[in-house]
């Protein structure tokens, strides 16, 4: 057996354009300093043995890949995408899995593990895959072996991810665009409510339904052809479920354009307020916030120093996304913390994150 190579994948938090990536439509992602890394090294058996100081050890073998309904199924998805869409024969493997990404709380740690191995595997099996390969296949892995109808972006922003940069994405055409980030006397801060969603429990997919429901009752093919007024005509003739989904995913796509430009100013000031807007929507319209997240973003928004705020993530639990001057961040802490802890009986967790560079391989562990 040789020495590992380490290769990481980051994380990333979405701006804004949350639930339009799956309708055909914007979002604005960046990928941050919190890492999933993979230690990969051939094993002499036929083996791939999966181990992770968090989670466990997973070993399976890749003649008959199934399900274990556990962490390793996103691994076990990338292995089995791997061999169904491009006939990889793989050797035996160890695979060494640590993270600093809190699971649940809205940074895609899943997407970043998928990431991290499909990049593994490519650098240490020489597979020649692309930077799209790798996100269409992960993306695949977790459609289609793991059950969760994920959109695009959450592994388009692991693996192109670069510094200082968010990344302004088409999910229709796969255009994109580097947007400057340079946050200066700003910070984006992550909080984690501590309330955890399973993705695969239902709720997600159900939403992605009711979207598509709500397209074909406006009649059309794809979100890109409706504009504001088609929702607005059509409100007595659609259902009251399909009228909220449709305003929220067409007024999302109008909000992250204008963010696009607001970005190219760092106007973080306008950029917030665009982020009430955008949580008021998918509190109220799209209806994938819960009581925690509603409490923080309205303690946060009244708080100095606070610009903006909204829900992050699929939602129905996770974190909130505050973009805060930078010398008010210990004060919004303590006293988020303090009222948060009142109410629910739980201290929230706050991650100060930057914009990282996407899926490497390192020379060293990093983690």
């Amino acid at each position: 057996m040789g020495n590992f190579e380490y290769y990481v994948a980051p994380g990333r938090i979405n701006i804004i354009g949350e639930h339009t990536d799956y309708n055909d439509g914007y979002v604005l992602p960046a990928a941050i300093n919190k890492y999933i890394q993979v230690g990969v090294r051939k094993a002499p058996d036929n083996k791939i043995t999966v181990r992770s100081a968090q989670k466990g050890t997973s070993a399976f073998s890749t003649d008959s890949i199934e399900k274990a309904n556990d962490w390793s199924d996103y691994i076990r998805g990338v292995f089995w995408i791997l061999k169904k869409e491009k006939n990889i024969d793989f050797p035996g493997l160890e695979l060494e899995i640590t993270s600093n990404i809190p699971e649940g709380a809205g940074l895609s740690s899943s997407a970043a593990l998928e990431v991290a191995v499909i990049t593994a595997l490519n650098g240490l099996l020489n597979l020649g895959l692309t930077d799209k390969e790798r996100i269409i296949l992960c993306q695949k892995a977790e459609n289609d072996f793991v059950g969760v109808q994920c959109g695009i972006m959450d592994q388009f922003a692991s693996v192109m991810g670069k510094e200082n940069k968010a990344i302004f994405l088409d999910t229709y055409t796969m255009d994109y665009e580097y947007i400057p980030l340079e946050l200066k006397d700003y910070s984006l801060l992550v909080i984690d409510s501590g309330v955890r969603h399973t993705l695969s429990s239902g709720d997600y997919n159900k939403r992605r339904e009711e979207a598509k429901k709500a397209l074909a009752e406006l009649g059309k093919t794809s979100y890109r052809d409706v504009k504001l007024a088609d929702v607005l005509m059509a409100r007595s003739k659609i259902s009251e479920i399909s009228y909220r989904r449709a305003m929220h995913i067409v007024s999302e796509n109008m909000r992250v354009l204008e963010s696009v430009d607001i970005l190219k100013h760092s106007n973080f000031e306008n950029l917030g307020r665009l982020l009430i807007q955008s949580h008021e929507s998918l509190a109220f319209e799209y209806e994938v916030s819960c009581e925690e997240l509603d409490f923080m973003v309205e303690k946060l928004r009244n708080l100095p120093g606070v610009s903006g705020c909204r829900m992050i993530g699929a939602g129905f639990g996770g974190s909130v996304l505050a973009i805060c001057e930078k010398t008010a961040v210990d004060s919004i802490i303590s006293e988020l913390s303090e009222v948060y802890k009142k109410a629910y009986n739980h201290e929230p967790k706050f991650y100060d994150v930057l914009p990282s560079d996407g899926a490497r391989k390192v020379e060293k562990p990093i983690l």
